[in-house]
């Protein structure tokens, strides 16, 4: 048995625990005008805390609010002239899709808040429709745009996703059973993910789904080890392990 790939930890971000940071940030004097409708008093969260997920960084983070099965929608909340928001941002994205049940992300933004309109693009997000005069500001009505981002555009559009696949299927060496495929390093990379992130059946459960259609092998599942041929690959403190099953 070898260990070939390790969890990789977030830089800075913490999963909140309750929702006051992001209360705090959400009712900042520069922010609650571009978070809250007209007339609205200040933001409280209590009440739907128990459906959400706040990720939290030095100057803000983002609530996820849960629609429905494996739907989140998504908040901004960040404080003036924060930095390093979009790499945060692609840290937020990859914590939903591998460490939690989300394949969809959702958002809607202002017309009057063109910077996060333009944030919601750098993350991948794809513009899905459009309201006029959808959002009530004290000057008027504003105009929204709805946009929308799948799992699966995430892993087709993810360097690091691939680079993952790659690394794995280089250090499978005589585990290996097909030829160079970037595609397919995609996906492998995102069933890696999610496992080191503590979801392996999720991980699993969406390589197949994509293999399935592309004409590959699908993988067995079950007490936490997905198997293929001859081969197990299992996670142990955080460690992804690969063992060959003795005929």
């Amino acid at each position: 048995m070898r260990c070939y790939l390790r969890f990789n930890e977030y830089a800075g971000l913490r999963v909140a625990q309750t929702p006051e940071f992001l209360e705090s940030v959400a009712n900042h004097p520069s922010v609650f005008p571009a978070v809250s409708r007209k007339g609205q008093g200040c933001i409280d969260l209590s009440g739907v805390w128990h459906k959400c997920i706040g990720l939290e960084f030095e100057g803000g983070g983002w609530l996820f609010d849960r629609l429905d099965m494996g739907r989140y929608e998504v908040h901004t909340l960040f404080l003036p002239k924060s930095r390093h928001t979009r790499e945060k941002a692609a840290q937020a994205k990859r914590y939903l899709f591998t460490a939690t049940d989300a394949l969809e992300l959702v958002t809607r933004v202002p017309d009057d808040l063109p910077h996060a309109l333009a944030l919601a693009r750098h993350m991948g997000f794809k513009d899905a429709f459009r309201r006029d005069n959808a959002w009530s500001r004290d000057s008027g009505d504003v105009g929204m745009t709805y946009l929308r981002l799948t799992i699966d555009e995430w892993a087709q559009d993810s360097d690091e996703l691939q680079s993952i696949g790659q690394d794995f299927h280089d250090k499978l060496g005589e585990h290996q059973t097909h030829d160079e495929d970037p595609v397919h390093d995609r996906y492998v990379g995102l069933g890696v993910a999610c496992a080191l992130a503590g979801q392996p059946e999720k991980g699993v459960w969406l390589y197949n789904k994509w293999a399935r259609f592309a004409g590959y092998q699908e993988m067995e599942f079950s007490d936490g080890v997905a198997r293929f041929d001859n081969t197990e690959v299992f996670v142990i403190n955080n460690e992804l392990q690969v063992r060959t099953i003795c005929q």
